[in-house]
């Protein structure tokens, strides 16, 4: 989503328009072979706040996998995705963002030809398998709301996961139209520099590979999920299991079933309401870039697109968060996985327990007492 050449354009902009002895580039280029390109602020900026993301993007959904491997309870289809959608943030995080921070301070691409393409093509694979993972978390959620008795049968974990590698087999095809465009270019910025950017053999093509880019990865799984979500509203309200002759446990099963359901469902929308806005501004900002025609490159623009580029990538570091706030079973994983981290809490909630029970007991004693005493 961010190539070298954006920075390159727009810090060129800032230190033209900012210096009186460098009015234009291609003028005195001789005179600045020597000099240094200057230092901006975003130049350490943006590589901490990266840093950031990556410090809690990290533990966060490592601790996610280790949870579900860890617990078998946790081995629900919903969590076999939410755990691929964890190696997909952490893949991301690995491969993707420290090059990018990279193109901050330095004042070019360094790292050859076949990381230019590999690291571009690994960063769109990822956003892909992001984008249909939530699209198949979505489709899961409806199907169980929707048809919650047939669902039983068809969502197991071992389902999940071929589903899970069928989306890496077909975030791999689909990103493969980034092998023929990225490459390395030449050119001058204080010197000769190279750098990391997508050439199109005309405008069209460009055009053409952008819209494909919004379609796939962002469009397409957001009309689907919109959909699927659409017609989980309509399902709210009715009961999934029928009461028969007015059975209690029977109804305290239905109520606990579309209890835990429904947070579930939940957790899942904020992840995908997380993921449209964290996505949405990159993947505007990159089709206004190619089809408006008074499109210039400055720093006003190169601020934007930064801002973007940091909400993008700060949606893999933030699902982790969803998952611990608002997620009951996480919760009770985490406590059962670090203890001493929860002693306290755990403590105070068994001593409530017993204290709960002891009541139950009281009362239960208290009403067979009455009952003795009347003759009941």
């Amino acid at each position: 989503m961010f190539s070298s050449e954006d920075l390159w354009n727009s810090t060129e902009q800032l230190w033209i328009n900012s210096s009186d002895l460098n009015s234009t580039l291609d003028r005195d280029r001789d005179d600045d072979e020597g000099e240094q390109h200057p230092f901006l602020t975003d130049a350490w900026l943006v590589p901490l706040f990266f840093s950031l993301i990556m410090l809690v993007g990290l533990v966060g959904n490592s601790l996610v996998i280790y949870v579900i491997s860890k617990h078998r309870q946790m081995r629900t289809a919903t969590n076999f995705y939410i755990a691929n959608l964890a190696a997909t943030d952490i893949i991301f995080l690995v491969c993707c963002v420290p090059f990018t921070a990279t193109l901050y301070p330095l004042p070019g691409w360094i790292f050859g030809d076949f990381m230019c393409k590999f690291v571009a093509f690994l960063q769109q694979v990822t956003v892909q398998a992001t984008c249909i993972t939530l699209t198949a978390m979505s489709g899961d959620r409806c199907y169980v709301t929707v048809y919650p008795l047939k669902s039983l049968r068809h969502r197991t974990p071992r389902v999940a996961m071929i589903v899970s590698i069928c989306i890496w087999i077909g975030s791999f095809i689909l990103s493969t139209p980034i092998f023929m465009y990225q490459r390395i270019e030449e050119g001058y910025w204080y010197g000769p520099r190279q750098y990391c950017m997508e050439r199109f053999p005309s405008k069209t093509h460009e055009r053409a590979f952008i819209l494909y880019q919004f379609i796939a990865a962002y469009l397409l799984p957001v009309l689907t999920i919109s959909f699927c979500y659409t017609l989980m509203v309509k399902r709210v309200g009715q009961p999934t299991v029928e009461p028969v002759d007015n059975n209690c446990q029977v109804n305290l099963l239905s109520e606990r079933t579309i209890s835990i359901r429904s947070k579930v469902s939940k957790m899942v929308v904020v992840i995908v309401l997380l993921f449209t806005v964290c996505w949405g501004p990159i993947q505007f900002f990159v089709l206004f870039q190619s089809f408006y025609p008074n499109y210039r490159p400055n720093y006003a623009t190169y601020k934007i697109k930064t801002w973007a580029n940091c909400m993008s990538y700060a949606n893999s570091s933030v699902n982790p968060i969803v998952y611990g706030f608002m997620g009951a079973s996480f919760q009770k994983s985490f406590k059962k996985t670090f203890p001493f981290l929860f002693k306290h809490k755990v403590r105070d909630s068994s001593m409530a327990s017993r204290t709960a029970n002891a009541e139950i007991k009281f009362v239960a004693q208290r009403s067979d007492d009455t009952k003795r005493k009347f003759g009941l």
